[in-house]
């Protein structure tokens, strides 16, 4: 049986270009960029990284980019003494032999867990089953050479939304060891974190939205941590509030009322920081790493059919004075840990 991932805080890193070039259609990788940033968080402590995920425009990636970030971000780790940070390597593909093939490269590139993103092109054409949908994550947990994570993001997947007893059953598998929630029904978050039906010791409950992380840390056993793209320039922030969180929790929310304020102030203020992301996405995560790190990403967003990213029309660069009082309140936080 497979063992989950470490309880903690995860960054879904963007994935870092070197600038556009008009006569040519796509930008090489900047691995300078990435790497730069990967030492940035692994310095903050945070438990692991997902590199080609969502956040990552895994979709816009060639298969020997996605190794190439993989192995160059692991090397990065161990060189810089963090062998111990987690990677999970994303999979975004509706075919189970291609999932599986990815997974055994990013396994041979140096990643640790995969994260499987529902399969989806059907959705809303005729539509896909329930036990349709359980036998293809169960075909891609019986051959992947990862431990599995399942991704639900229904605002990536024709809004398909995984049904509690799916979710419930994939958790009995012995090479699926947890799930990214990244939607806003608390109700699943409580049920899959606290049901009797599923061994929490082996599978993990993780939100991909970090202004959920005190209310899921506080709702049962299977409650793990957060994936979350903020935590991608404010880390620090994040991982107090989960500490904090764990603290309460173990203690029945027996601690003192300075911790209590501390929590509930960080959430509010982690809360309104991450509007930008709901806003911006991904172009808006790597806009906020430039305005923030100051680390040197460019302003192109990401790659077609991301277009002119953070600098065109009213993206996020014409719209940052309009965020700034709630990114300077979590910045004075985060300057203080």
């Amino acid at each position: 049986m497979a063992t989950p991932p470490p309880d903690g805080v995860y960054v879904p890193v963007p994935t870092f270009f070197q600038p556009f070039d008009k006569s040519a259609y796509k930008q090489p990788l900047d691995l300078t960029a990435q790497t730069e940033h990967t030492l940035f968080l692994a310095n903050a402590g945070i438990t692991g990284l997902v590199l080609c995920g969502s956040t990552g425009e895994a979709v816009h990636l060639t298969p020997g980019e996605r190794a190439e970030l993989i192995r160059s971000q692991k090397a990065a780790l161990v060189e810089g003494g963090f062998s111990n940070v987690v990677i999970m390597a994303g999979t975004a593909s509706q075919n189970i032999d291609e999932t599986i093939g990815i997974i055994a490269e990013s396994k041979e590139a140096g990643a640790d867990y995969a994260l499987v993103l529902t399969p989806s092109y059907f959705a809303t054409a005729g539509g896909y089953s329930e036990e349709g949908l359980r036998n293809w994550f169960t075909a891609v947990a019986e051959h992947s050479s990862l431990p599995v994570l399942v991704y639900n993001y229904p605002a990536v997947t024709n809004n398909l939304q995984l049904s509690l007893s799916l979710m419930k059953h994939l958790a009995s598998h012995p090479n699926i060891v947890g799930c990214k929630l990244s939607h806003g029904n608390m109700s699943h978050h409580l049920i899959l974190s606290s049901t009797k039906e599923i061994d929490h010791d082996k599978f993990r409950v993780y939100t991909g939205l970090g202004q959920q992380l005190l209310p899921l840390l506080l709702s049962g056993p299977g409650a793990a941590g957060a994936i979350d793209g903020t935590a991608a320039y404010f880390p620090k922030t994040l991982l107090r509030i989960w500490n904090l969180s764990k603290k309460i929790s173990a203690a029945n929310g027996n601690v003192t009322k300075e911790e209590w304020e501390e929590v509930h102030a960080l959430q509010c203020a982690y809360s309104e920081v991450e509007e930008w992301v709901v806003k911006f996405g991904t172009i808006g995560i790597k806009e906020a790493v430039r305005k923030v790190l100051g680390i040197s990403v460019g302003q192109d967003g990401g790659r077609l059919p991301f277009c002119e990213g953070a600098s065109g029309g009213g993206g996020p660069a014409k719209q940052w004075e309009n965020f700034r009082g709630a990114f300077e309140a979590v910045q004075d936080f985060e300057g203080k840990l």
